[in-house]
């Protein structure tokens, strides 16, 4: 096998994983729109993390959330994520970063929140109804769910930090279980 050759399978494969990470945007309706740094750091803060927590990621992209909390706070991290490149972004950067965040190709819908004390989701809003219905089912008394942006509906916010312009902060929705 030449190098040209090697290099075409590459080229392939990148293809393929591709086509199917955007298939996987157009039919589950979920795009890659990564957190900003300051909307990380406001929704850590909202969590009040305590070290040797579970803290779930529901489509944890790049991993960007789950290394933050693991470095603010030295928490246990897991994150989900559907899209393939956008979890192998994920894998790669847990390995650059040498941490022990756990991270799944699987939809936040086959995942079980038991464990969770701390979930963070940053979800389109036509997911939340389903999402809601599960948190209710599976998730401890005391479980903190921090919200990127929408609101879950069926559950009822403890508290709302509203949305401010000028720092470039998103509306960040607190439920606690």
């Amino acid at each position: 096998m030449s190098f040209g050759d090697i290099m075409l399978a590459g080229q392939m494969i990148f293809l393929l994983l591709l086509i199917v990470t955007v298939a996987v945007h157009v039919v589950f309706q979920v795009p890659y729109v990564p957190s900003r740094r300051k909307a990380i750091e406001k929704m850590l803060a909202v969590a009040k993390l305590k070290s040797k927590e579970m803290v779930f990621d529901l489509g944890c992209g790049d991993g960007r959330l789950l290394l933050a909390a693991e470095k603010k706070a030295r928490v246990k991290t897991m994150g989900f994520e559907v899209a393939p490149l956008v979890y192998l972004l994920a894998i790669l950067r847990k390995f650059l970063a040498r941490s022990s965040a756990k991270i799944q190709f699987k939809s936040l819908f086959h995942a079980n929140f038991a464990q969770a004390n701390v979930i963070f989701c940053y979800l389109i809003p036509s997911v939340m109804p389903q999402l809601a219905i599960k948190l209710k089912k599976e998730c401890r008394r005391g479980t903190r769910i921090i919200s990127n942006t929408f609101h879950i509906p069926g559950l009822k916010p403890s508290k709302v930090f509203a949305r401010d312009k000028a720092k470039g902060l998103p509306t960040i929705y607190l439920y606690e279980m």
